[in-house]
């Protein structure tokens, strides 16, 4: 996962190490270790392993009535995933379970809740790296406050139940909370802030779009804005 994203912020110092391990929220990817039998999540002490109730399924979804467990993340973290056009039913439901994938593992690392969740958008190679990701997390006693910036999203479909998703992500804006003493890791911008992510996505037996394999390159001219 690569990680949601190695960036710069010192949260970003966290990520950078599970974060080359990580995707989005997220994007663990596959670079760290990991073996690649069966896609349980595994056990995260000090976090809840139950979902939160379902729900009716989120607007950009369209002509989707599956249920979904809710997803809240903690109350000074957010994911501000800019708007995008697709012009195709399919690629928005596509893009709309990507977000929610990295909304789970957020709501993870925020709240301490809803690992069912993350087994719910993702399995696989991603799936065991967004565990230990948000299991770096739960172990430091630290969480990430401020807001992570999603954009330049896009989406290429490979038949029915296959599509590759890539966006960027700009961790400039949001840092490392320690929660023992409070503290707040100072914001930083830099290339490493930036982020161009790539996530394999499959279409499962009850409609929902999950990460399966992916990868991210730090910096770039790609996503520096």
């Amino acid at each position: 996962m690569n990680d949601r994203t190695t960036s710069a912020r010192t949260r970003i110092r966290l990520r950078g190490t599970a974060a080359v391990c990580a995707v989005t929220g997220a994007l663990l990817l596959g670079a760290c270790g990991s073996d690649d039998s069966g896609d349980k999540s595994g056990e995260i002490k000090g976090a809840d392993k139950g979902g939160t109730s379902p729900t009716a399924s989120a607007s950009g979804s369209p002509g989707d009535d599956i249920e979904r467990p809710e997803i809240k993340l903690g109350k000074d973290a957010e994911n501000v995933f800019e708007k995008t056009e697709t012009g195709d039913p399919t690629k928005a439901r596509v893009l709309a379970d990507n977000q929610r994938r990295i909304d789970s593992i957020d709501q993870v690392i925020t709240r301490r809740v809803g690992l069912k969740t993350m087994n719910f958008y993702a399995k696989g190679q991603v799936l065991r790296n967004e565990t230990e990701y948000a299991k770096n997390y739960v172990e430091q006693n630290v969480t990430w406050v401020g807001k992570t910036h999603y954009y330049n999203q896009s989406v290429t479909l490979d038949g029915k139940n296959k599509a590759t998703v890539t966006f960027c992500i700009d961790e400039s804006d949001s840092t490392t909370k320690h929660l023992k003493t409070g503290k707040l890791d100072p914001k930083q911008k830099s290339e490493k802030s930036f982020t161009f992510n790539t996530v394999e996505m499959e279409r499962n037996k009850n409609g929902v779009w999950q990460g399966t394999e992916g990868s991210s390159t730090l910096g770039g001219q790609k996503c520096a804005r």
